[in-house]
């Protein structure tokens, strides 16, 4: 049993660590090799994976209420993000179904869960990064070059200009 665990361990790893193409989300390969190297049973996998995607999660969050604080003396700004927010997790929700669409039901198989929460935790650190641009500024000409992390706990707030 624990040579079937290790084996699909080495499967998702290699799927994960597959080239990545422009019209695709980063492979997790290197979050495995990162924060997943000391998994040893596929139980490991997943909880490891879970945790990968807990923390894009909550990172995604932060950025979000960031760039809400940052940007919230503009109110048709923020009501056409908020917009733009609840369509990505519509987006997100509607990937992760069609994704996995073939993985319902008892034949699913024991990396699905690793599988797909390392897949979502991958779409969330895209759209994170694309929100940080709005804490950089880079629409607006600000380009600020801090990492997004700082941005994120000290967010420059936009006076109103009339």
């Amino acid at each position: 049993m624990r040579y079937v665990a290790l084996a699909a361990l080495l499967v998702l790893a290699g799927l994960l660590c597959a080239p990545v193409h422009a019209d695709q989300p980063p492979a997790d390969g290197a979050v495995v090799a990162q924060f997943c190297a000391k998994a040893t049973t596929q139980y490991d996998m997943t909880r490891c994976a879970g945790q990968v995607s807990g923390t894009a999660d909550k990172e995604l969050n932060a950025t979000y209420r960031a760039v809400l604080k940052k940007w919230a003396a503009y109110p048709e700004m923020i009501a056409k993000l908020r917009k733009a927010q609840r369509a990505w997790l519509s987006y997100r929700d509607a990937d992760l179904a069609a994704r996995f669409a073939n993985s319902q039901g008892p034949d699913r198989g024991t990396a699905y869960p690793a599988a797909y929460a390392l897949y979502q935790a991958s779409l969330e650190r895209e759209r994170t990064a694309r929100l940080c641009d709005y804490l950089r500024g880079d629409a607006y000409g600000e380009q600020d070059s801090a990492p997004c992390a700082d941005l994120v706990s000290h967010p420059f707030v936009v006076p109103h200009t009339p």
